[in-house]
């Protein structure tokens, strides 16, 4: 065999005179010459020499677009050009196919017949990347390394006390100060932020690993099934099944009905009414046709019906091709390649680092200014002490928590949303989701259901005069009810069918032509369901005598049923209702012509495709000689082929997905503008949106009505439109055309249906969003889709939303978000659950931040005298040691009234992280705390006013003097405890009622954060009562007295923001919506 596969290798590339040598005596020495890699080098070059037969000559290696000719050759011409060998019809007999010893050569030049998956990052380098990068984990890691510089440099230095000592008398006083001052190096602070950082990365890690599982697991369900091929081996045939992957050029493959397309196929023959779905590619949710003719030059592939494509699939009919494309070089696979582009930055990188940057200015102004009054207090501390508690006032304003709460509040959402069969590959897409303001969807498979289905029967009322009545399903049970109008028009669409059905058990299998299995399937529900419908197919008067199957020409599809034994036929006649009408006795009654015809216009304007069927009897002398008919049109049928009786017609259309329509509602009450991007006739486009609300909705009928009626031409755009208005670029820059801009500007605010669209089309509507949308700042863009079409857009959207199911992998790949049930609804309640944890994250910064000031401003009252109020280790404590916690909590907090009916944030218009963020954390309930801790501080603190106002220098303390100090501390920290509780309590809503007052009460839905209250109390009362703790931090017993006072922060703290709640409902000014 060896020897055979070098001499097709030489033969191949070389002249026949020289192969003929090689062959001869010289053989041994080409031996010697030319190695096995070497002739597969060679012959790797004479296939790309060949190959390029099949392109245009100005295509280049690195071509994005899907330019090919194999449409435009011929077929004996193919044969040359890809060393494949075929004969007469459908090559189920004698030599054809690839040598295999060809085809394994094939196979080492062009590679396995698979798309290029997207690059994917080493999981361990991804969790070193989560770990350490991200500008939020590097600002914490920068405080983690200033900790360990400090205890490095300093850990050997130690207050001196005994040098301020100069009597014996002072001793005692002097021990207590230097064991008040004296705190070792700070190991804890260090250690427990960088678990914090590390275990916020594997959650998120961990979450994004189990998604990419759940997508393999998808792929896995979804392999392709092999496909019947044939070769020649050792000059024989041989026919086989092979695997898809191993599909090479030049092969010979076998398809039919239901088969999915392996590679980019050109048909070499197929039976007549072949049909194929590319609803894939093109977004068309009608079968197209298939033929064997040669197209001309000037036909697009993508239009060329002598081609099929990887990733589509055979619907009716069979077809024996030939592989021309496979892999990366597929139209699939172009299509692919053009998405790899870097993904846009989600609204939650964007928000994080604009969060950040605020934090490291105030951050760095508090340590500057700690250092300062550091430096002036009239407490003496070392160089040491002085920079300790500098650092730690700037690292107390990082909100360490917020790390863990965004990945664990992300994490949760992302579990939520996978019981409802969404898979989040992109934690972050959850936020983000709840951020869109436009929704861009596909129509076929996503609004729709992807199958066609009968949605009218219309049938002759029996009378003098045609009159014509419409039977639609039952909204109830969804199909049509048996009725005796209706026997004649389900017998006849019955037998005069292409489709089968077959009920294994309880699964009904359905297969063929989708219009065909539409008709089949109402029939079969008039008739009384599968077995009914299986006995009418089976009576003997119903035998199927002849057929002439529908094709481009006829447009009509014909069967005969009967028997030669009875003695009489029927025939019934169904298609294109102006084809299969003049054959009635109808056609010459203008009367009822016209009827027909306005009924005709009625369901097409439903965006209905409509079929009409008719039938005959065939009797006595119009029977042919031996009850044999023959005939391909109804010019040389030897039966009568006029005065047909007009038994109805069917109104077809790939129907709304149940819900949608609700789910439309439920995005623009939400203030989210859904628009309807498919390929589709506009017609089509715009019955299907006027159904599903996208037009004509309720939602904004006073306004948007009179927009769309304002601005017609923008309703619907059609591609042909958008042809003249595609950005000179890769994306619209601001030295746009003027007359562009302004179109553009119109289209994003009027529009919300594009028709007819490509898949360059779909990416440059989503950018235009982007760019003119949200009044000038760029909307926040959702697309959904299932098909190849789609995956640019996909890409380009900051939520790329991709079907589980229909969906094509490369449509996977481009998205953060995969819909395993292919259900819209679920991409709806999806935003308000990211909605949900986008308030929930900034209801959780706020909460953090006001605690900020009260732990700050100790270091400043020490410039008026003030004795020491906080220490180090109690703000860490107070951070770290309950405040995380909680603020972890709040991603389980439920929603609060009204979350769906506001505008969605648009990060560039409101950041997450805000001046009424600021101003509420630092400037309202950061000052009450802060009030009510100073107020404990001298009140509930016994013996502290007196201390104050002695002017002491804390230099100068004597022991009681120290232990007055220590419960002062430990009631502003206890203070602050409740503080932080009653702050969590109001943050959890911003404009609903905790308890009630003047609306519904929120009360406390939060089970977790409730406990986490209990916690904060019990470690507050540790801090307070038990003796290690009390060593570590610095605190000290307090009488009961200060236990129960600072409670009165509590009540004022939610009594004040209740009433601000309150006063906020009245104005309500967020439920205005902001300019779009």
């Amino acid at each position: 065999m060896e020897h055979s596969h070098r001499e097709l290798l030489i033969s191949n590339i070389l002249p026949a005179n020289e192969a003929k040598n090689v062959n001869g005596s010289n053989f041994a020495r080409s031996e010697s010459h030319i190695s096995n890699s070497s002739a597969i080098i060679i012959e790797a070059e004479a296939c790309r020499q060949r190959y390029k037969r099949l392109h245009p000559k100005d295509i280049t290696e690195d071509e994005k677009d899907y330019k090919t000719l194999v449409h435009t050759i011929q077929p004996d011409r193919l044969s040359a050009i890809f060393k494949s060998k075929w004969g007469e019809g459908s090559c189920k007999t004698g030599l054809c196919g690839l040598k295999e010893e060809q085809a394994r050569v094939y196979f080492n030049v062009y590679g396995k017949n698979e798309i290029t998956p997207p690059k994917r990052e080493n999981i361990w380098i991804k969790l070193l990347r989560q770990t350490f990068l991200g500008i939020f984990n590097i600002l914490l890691w920068s405080c983690v390394a200033a900790e360990v510089a400090l205890i490095l440099i300093f850990s050997g230095e130690s207050p001196s006390a005994d040098e301020a000592a100069p009597t014996v008398k002072a001793t005692a006083a002097s021990e207590a100060l230097a064991a008040h001052s004296e705190e070792g190096p700070d190991y804890v602070t260090p250690i427990i932020l960088s678990s914090v950082i590390v275990m916020a990365a594997l959650l998120q890690w961990y979450s994004e690993l189990k998604a990419e599982s759940q997508m393999e697991a998808m792929q896995k369900l979804q392999a392709a099934a092999k496909v019947p091929a044939v070769r020649i081996d050792k000059g024989r045939r041989v026919d086989l099944e092979v695997d898809p992957l191993h599909l090479v050029p030049g092969d010979i493959i076998f398809l039919q009905a239901g088969d999915r397309v392996p590679a980019d196929v050109r048909i070499l023959h197929c039976t007549d009414g072949t049909e194929v779905d590319n609803s894939a590619l093109t977004g068309e949710s009608m079968p197209e046709p298939r033929h064997t003719k040669t197209e001309p030059v000037t036909c697009p592939p993508p239009e060329a019906r002598n081609l099929a494509f990887f990733g589509t699939t055979v619907l009716k009919g069979n077809a024996t091709c030939l592989v021309h494309a496979t892999g990366d070089a597929t139209f699939l696979g172009k299509i692919a390649q053009g998405i790899k582009s870097s993904r846009v930055k989600s609204t939650l990188e964007i928000q994080i680092e604009h969060f950040v940057h605020i934090i490291a200015v105030v951050a760095i102004c508090v340590g500057l200014l700690s250092l300062l009054a550091n430096l002036l207090s009239p407490v003496k501390r070392g160089p040491a002490e002085i920079l300790q508690n500098s650092a730690a006032a700037l690292f107390a304003q990082v909100p360490e928590g917020l790390l863990p709460t965004v990945t664990i509040s992300l994490m949760i959402a992302s579990d939520q949303m996978a019981t409802r069969n969404v898979i989040v590959r992109k934690i972050d897409a959850v936020e983000t989701l709840g951020c869109v303001s436009v929704f861009c969807s596909d129509k076929t498979g996503t609004l729709t259901t992807g199958e066609m289905a009968v949605q009218d029967l219309v049938v002759p009322i029996a009378g003098a005069n045609l009159n014509l009545e419409v039977h639609n399903r039952d909204k109830e049970s969804g199909k049509f009810k048996a009725m005796r109008s209706l026997d004649t028009t389900a017998l006849c669409g019955i037998l005069n069918n292409g489709a089968e059905f077959k009920v294994d058990g309880k699964e009904e299998r359905w297969t063929g032509s989708p219009t065909e299995v539409a008709i089949l399937r109402a029939c079969a529900e008039v008739a009384g369901g599968p077995g009914p419908t299986a006995t009418l197919k089976s009576k003997p008067e119903n035998y199927k005598t002849f057929e002439i199957p529908f094709n481009s020409e006829n447009k009509w599809m014909l069967t005969i049923h009967g028997t030669a034994g009875q003695g009489n036929f029927f025939a019934i006649l169904k298609g294109a209702p102006e084809r299969v009408l003049k054959y009635t006795t109808l056609a010459a009654d203008a009367t009822a012509m016209g009827k027909i015809e306005q009924q005709l216009q009625d369901l097409m304007g439903q965006g209905r495709r409509v079929l009409c069927i008719a039938k005959r009897d065939i009797s006595g002398g119009d029977i042919p000689a031996g009850g044999k008919f023959e005939g391909t049109n109804a010019a040389d049928c030897n039966f009568p082929m006029k005065d047909y009786e007009f038994v109805g017609l069917y109104g077809i259309e790939d129907p709304p997905k149940k819900g949608v329509d609700e789910a439309v509602l439920m995005a623009q009450r939400a203030g989210v503008k859904v628009v309807m991007v498919t390929g589709d006739h506009p017609d089509t486009a715009r019955a299907i949106a006027g159904r599903i609300n996208i037009l004509g909705s309720s939602a904004d009928e006073a306004n948007e009505a009179e927009q769309l009626q304002g601005s017609s031409e923008f309703s619907v755009i059609t591609g042909v439109m958008l042809d003249s208005r595609i950005p000179r670029g890769d994306n619209f820059t601001d030295e746009e055309p003027e007359d562009n801009v302004k179109w553009w500007r119109k289209a994003v605010q009027h529009t919300r249906v594009f028709a007819r669209v490509s898949p360059i089309h779909k990416q440059v509507i989503v950018q235009a969003y982007q760019k003119y949308g949200y009044n000038g700042i760029g909307d926040i863009v959702a697309m959904t889709g299932d098909g190849v079409n789609d995956a640019p857009a996909l890409k380009q959207a900051e939520v790329g939303v991709a079907m589980g199911q229909r969906g094509t992998e490369v449509a996977k790949d481009a998205s953060d978000i995969v819909l395993h049930d292919d259900n819209f609804s679920s991409v709806v309640k999806g935003m308000e659950q990211g909605r949900l944890s986008s308030e929930n994250l900034q209801k959780s910064i706020m909460y953090t931040l006001c605690s900020k000031v009260p732990q700050v401003a100790p270091t400043f009252g020490e410039l008026f005298g003030v004795p020491q109020a906080l220490t180090v280790a109690q703000v860490l404590l107070i951070d770290i040691g309950t405040d995380i916690w909680t603020a972890i909590a709040y991603a389980l907090q439920p929603a609060e009234s009204k979350l769906m009916e506001r505008q969605p944030r648009h990060p560039r218009y409101e950041k997450m992280v805000n001046c009424k963020v600021l101003v509420y954390s630092y400037g309202y309930i950061g000052q009450l705390q802060m009030l009510f801790c100073w107020l404990m501080f001298f009140w509930a603190t016994p013996g502290m006013w007196d201390l104050y106002m002695s002017g002491k220098s804390p230099n100068d303390y004597a022991v009681e003097d120290f232990d007055t100090d220590t419960m002062g501390m430990t009631v502003y920290y206890w203070t602050l405890v409740v503080g932080q509780i009653a702050a969590a309590v109001s943050t959890t809503t911003k404009m609903q009622s905790v308890f009630g007052l003047g609306t519904t009460p929120y009360c406390f839905p939060n089970n977790t954060l409730n406990l986490m209250f209990v916690g904060e109390v019990v470690m507050g009362l540790a801090a307070i009562y038990c003796p290690p703790i009390q060593s570590a931090f610095k605190t000290g017993w307090i009488p009961m007295r200060a236990v129960i006072l600072p409670c009165i922060a509590f009540v004022g703290i939610i009594f004040a923001d209740e009433i601000r709640k309150m006063v906020a409902r009245g104005c309500d000014e967020s439920s205005q919506p902001r300019p779009r």
